[in-house]
Parts: C-alpha cells; sequence; structure tokens
C-alpha cells in the first residue's frame, strides 16, 4: 500500500492516531474491503442486518428515515464519513437509515467480525470505537435533558432536530401541514404560519410536503 493511502486511512475516525505499522498489522489481520458505487445505487436498507463498519471514502451520499408517525427524513452526508457503527452493536443491529449514493462513491467495508475479532486487539482503535459510542449515547442524553420549548417555534424547531443525526448537511423533512400539527397539538394554519416565519429567515425552504433545512444552525436562532 501507498504510503498516501496509510496517510488517507489515519485521517479516518477510529484510525486516527493508529501508527502506520499498526494498520500494517490490522491489515495483516483484518479484510479491508475498497469498493465503488454509482449514482443512485442503494448502499444499504434500513431494517437490514448492520454486519460492517463503513466508511464513506469519498463522493456524497444521501441518508433516508420514515419514522413511526410518517415523517421521511432525507439527510446529505460529504466524504469522508463514519455511517452509524452504533448500529452493529445491541439486541437489534440493524441500520437506522437506507443509504444511496447520490454521486460516485468509495468505501471502505470491514466486517463486524473482523472488527470485533482482530480490529479490537489494538488500544488505539477501542478506545476511539468506545469515545465515538460514548458520544452517540451523550448526544441521545442532551436531548433528554433539553429544555421544555414554550413557544412553537421552539417545539417545531426541537421536533425536527431530535430526528436528524446531525445539525450539519441539508436535510429534506417530508411530512404534512396536518400531521406536523397533530404531533405539536396546534392547528394547521399556526404551523403554516411559523414556517412561513422562518422561512423569511433563510433557515429553511418549504415545499409541497417539504422542509428543505440548510442551516441547522441557523434556523435554531430564532430561538
Amino acid at each position: 500500500m501507498q504510503d498516501s493511502a496509510f496517510v488517507r486511512l489515519q485521517l479516518l475516525p477510529l484510525f486516527q492516531g493508529i501508527s502506520k505499522e499498526e494498520l500494517l498489522r490490522m491489515l495483516e489481520r483484518a479484510k479491508f474491503n475498497f469498493v465503488t458505487a454509482e449514482p443512485g445505487e442503494i448502499l444499504f436498507e434500513s431494517t437490514t442486518a448492520a454486519t460492517q463498519l463503513v466508511y464513506i471514502l469519498s463522493g456524497t451520499v444521501t441518508a433516508t428515515r420514515i419514522y413511526p408517525e410518517g415523517l421521511q427524513v432525507v439527510e446529505t452526508f460529504d466524504a469522508p464519513m463514519l455511517f452509524q457503527p452504533e448500529c452493529l452493536f445491541g439486541p437489534n443491529p440493524t441500520w437506522r437509515h437506507t443509504l444511496v449514493a447520490t454521486t460516485d462513491v468509495q468505501m471502505l467495508l470491514i466486517s463486524k467480525q473482523d472488527t470485533l475479532n482482530h480490529l479490537m486487539d489494538f488500544l488505539t482503535f477501542r478506545l476511539a470505537l468506545l469515545n465515538y459510542l460514548c458520544g452517540a449515547t451523550d448526544k441521545e442524553q442532551a436531548f433528554l435533558m433539553q429544555r421544555v420549548e414554550t413557544t412553537l417555534t421552539g417545539k417545531l424547531v426541537n421536533y425536527l432536530s431530535r430526528r436528524v443525526t446531525t445539525m450539519s448537511g441539508r436535510k429534506i423533512f417530508k411530512v404534512s401541514m396536518k400531521s406536523l400539527a397533530m404531533r405539536l397539538a396546534t392547528s394547521r394554519l399556526a404551523i403554516s404560519n411559523c414556517l412561513r416565519d422562518l422561512e423569511r429567515t433563510g433557515a429553511l425552504h418549504v415545499g409541497r410536503e417539504t422542509i428543505t433545512v440548510n442551516d441547522f444552525h441557523q434556523l435554531r436562532a430564532p430561538n
């Protein structure tokens, strides 16, 4: 493997801080699968078994999740990214999102078996994975500790923000005004007025049963 490839690996989450010598030993023990995908290709589907550690090395992908209330959330991510390693563990190790390539994509796939049986033998990797999983848990706890919003704008922003994986990147929410009004215990007109006010700030765009958020940090500003 060329030196540039080693440097590229060392920049990825979970491999940062790992020496070239350690990476060589990892490559000897675990299989690193480099695969490509074309635009529109489904990489993984939600509710299917999560059996691989997934890195998006280049390109852009969308991750789609459908919630029980019918809300559909589409998030856009650019490489490099580590895709939901927490899904590999727990009582129900399945993907939460459907992942689709929107451009030509290159991925690194490492089987769960190789991750547990070989990569976890390396202390730096093991600590990095533990740190990542703790961060994901902290995020969930932070949502539980959020203040109770009294304004409709605050309630709406909290509802949307609790259904995305990160605050960065474009988010598309496919949902009707009626459904939002039912979830937030208000009227359809109130939801429409609230979204119109937020749209004036440039934080989002409202279409036919869609809400597009380009900057979640800006969306939170009115609160």
